[in-house]
């Protein structure tokens, strides 16, 4: 709830977080980006895995079964499915590295080593 001064001046306000319809959560295994023509930020979070063959061909049985498999087609390599893309600002970069700093720090002194 907002506060108020005696004077009856607000001094704190509420903000109400609310999940759009598109709200997902996404695994990052990295980011790609860079600054934009208009001076923003884009930072685009991938994910890796193994590609997914686009063929796999495998042997029948004489019973017409499933047997081994005798050939795939598909990509080489790495994939890195790019999941979400963001866009911001200078001053939200500046703010998202000093709010990713502050976390990293809590993470850190949780699992530093306990002197006794």
């Amino acid at each position: 709830m907002a506060e108020h001064d005696t004077s009856g001046q607000q001094t704190s306000i509420d903000f109400h977080y609310i999940k759009s319809n598109s709200f997902r959560v996404v695994h990052a295994d990295g980011v790609y980006g860079g600054p934009t023509p208009r001076g923003y930020i884009v930072v685009n979070f991938y994910s890796e895995r193994a590609p997914i063959p686009q063929k796999i061909t495998q042997e029948l049985t004489p019973p017409g079964q499933l047997g081994e498999e005798i050939g795939q087609e598909g990509k080489v390599g790495i994939v890195r499915e790019v999941e979400v893309g963001v866009t911001i600002d200078i001053s939200h970069a500046k703010s998202l590295i000093q709010w990713l700093q502050e976390k990293v720090d809590v993470i850190e002194k949780q699992i530093a080593p306990k002197e006794g």
